[in-house]
């Protein structure tokens, strides 16, 4: 007990015991895994906003003629492809795919089973 009221005299010895405390916190949550998935999760989410903001999607749209739509989304498609955005491409397939299934399965639960067609 003597070396408590020791330690808790002495702010110098204080200090530098609570900054190894702080340090070695720290280096705890800097090499745990949730941490890094959280960083990864928060900046992909923040790019992805960035890049896919729905507001540029749709200005976009607008400025393109209704008639000229399917090419536009065509010659997008196959930009992407040609300049290596293949991930990119996938992703929207994919994010695609599962509204599409999502709305067909929504569909499924709350319409009447006469009007739903499989």
């Amino acid at each position: 007990m003597k070396h408590i009221k020791a330690i808790m005299q002495n702010p110098a010895l204080k200090r530098q015991i609570m900054l190894r405390v702080y340090y070695s916190y720290g280096l705890s949550i800097l090499t745990n895994t949730a941490f890094w998935q959280a960083v990864m999760l928060v900046v992909s989410g923040s790019l992805l906003a960035k890049w896919l903001h729905v507001a540029s999607i749709i200005d976009n749209f607008l400025a393109v003629p209704v008639k000229e739509v399917p090419s536009f989304v065509s010659n997008s498609f196959l930009g992407a492809i040609s300049h290596g955005e293949v991930l990119t491409v996938a992703v929207l397939v994919l994010a695609l795919a599962v509204t599409y299934l999502s709305a067909k399965r929504l569909a499924a639960a709350l319409l009447p089973q006469t009007l739903v067609t499989r």
